[in-house]
């Protein structure tokens, strides 16, 4: 995980920084946003020829996920204000996808916070690196640091898809955002992907019923 993180670091900074973001700005936005795909969204959007304002908006729609993942995560931790406040705050998508599949509230807290150790370690180690040397990396199109990402949460949620009800999700997911890519706005593919649950969890009422 931090080495996934470390390259998604590079990878944003440089795409910052070349599509004309200041040094000093892009390690701000980096450190504090802590969001890859928010910044990704962002910086769709301002390619297409999205205004500022627009932008921001893209990645601000995308970050809303976290809002879900932290009440997905919520009955599954110790009963602990400030420990729930801590990772409700920290809740990105592995170490929640990591944290949901283990078998007790113990062994969540710990394997959350384990993932997001990893997490922070590469990031930040990633946008420091990015920001000053990153031109090193040369295309990193033609690298391919871009897929490190998606081919790391597919594997992290590897036992989640196995399951009948998880297939039917991923695949309802997938359909939804490849349907709306062409006609929605930057990130609300993504946001909207996740009316899969819904189809998979009408599937196994259907299913219970007969």
């Amino acid at each position: 995980m931090a080495i996934t993180f470390f390259a998604l670091g590079v990878t944003l900074q440089v795409l910052l920084i070349d599509r004309g973001t200041s040094v000093g700005r892009a390690l701000l936005a980096s450190a504090v946003i802590f969001s890859a795909t928010s910044q990704f969204a962002y910086l769709a959007v301002r390619d297409a020829g999205g205004g500022e304002w627009a932008a921001i908006a893209a990645g601000a729609v995308v970050a809303t996920r976290f809002g879900i993942m932290a009440m997905t995560l919520d009955p599954r931790l110790p009963r602990v204000v400030w420990r729930r406040v801590g990772a409700a705050v920290n809740a990105f998508d592995p170490n929640v996808a990591v944290a949901v599949q283990q078998e007790t509230p113990e062994a969540v807290e710990r394997e959350f916070w384990r993932t997001t150790a990893a997490m922070m370690v590469g990031w930040f180690s990633g946008i420091l690196i990015g920001t000053f040397i990153g031109n090193v990396v040369g295309d990193i199109d033609r690298l391919g640091l871009d897929a490190v990402f998606p081919a790391a949460l597919l594997a992290i949620i590897g036992n989640l898809i196995r399951t009948g009800e998880g297939r039917i999700a991923g695949i309802a997911g997938g359909i939804i955002c490849l349907l709306l890519i062409p006609v929605a706005p930057a990130g609300v593919p993504i946001i909207l992907s996740v009316l899969g649950v819904a189809v998979a969890i009408s599937v196994r009422r259907a299913e219970a019923t007969r």
